[in-house]
């Protein structure tokens, strides 16, 4: 049997750029990285994860501080935070991981009211102690300190 940190390294893209970029079908998210430190960049779609039918994108990780698990995604906003759900138990199984990881939807629009993204939010946390963001436009450009915010 293959060892699993190997499996992982043929979908790693280490990159220093001071903007990072993942994108699928016109979706983005960009994530600053100013000081140009090493970042890895995971490709979990048909990578990582080849086989099950909930799977996140990427996973972008700042080493030993925080990785987040990015879907970008047309509304189905529920089904997206399935997908990064998903994919948190396979990234656990292939250390090293950070001590802190979140989850990043990306989406044109969202058809759930602000409370109930909230609560959604809420439920992440607390069951899989999970920091999640939405953004429905795909226009921001993220610090990796928003989600570092994990208790």
């Amino acid at each position: 049997m293959p060892n699993p940190s190997t499996a992982v390294e043929g979908c790693v893209e280490p990159v220093d750029h001071s903007k990072i970029k993942v994108e699928e079908q016109g979706r983005k998210a960009v994530f600053l990285n100013p000081d140009r430190v090493l970042i890895k960049k995971v490709i979990v779609d048909g990578c990582l994860i080849r086989d099950a039918k909930l799977r996140a994108d990427y996973i972008v990780s700042k080493p030993a501080v925080v990785d987040v698990i990015v879907e970008l995604k047309g509304k189905d906003v529920p089904h997206a935070r399935d997908q990064i759900i998903a994919t948190l138990p396979v990234w656990l199984a292939h250390p090293p991981f950070s001590p802190k990881i979140a989850g990043l939807i990306v989406c044109t629009r969202s058809p759930l009211s602000t409370s109930e993204l909230q609560n959604m939010k809420a439920k992440a946390l607390i069951r899989h102690k999970l920091w999640l963001e939405v953004d429905e436009n795909g226009r921001k450009e993220y610090e990796f300190s928003t989600f570092e915010q994990i208790p």
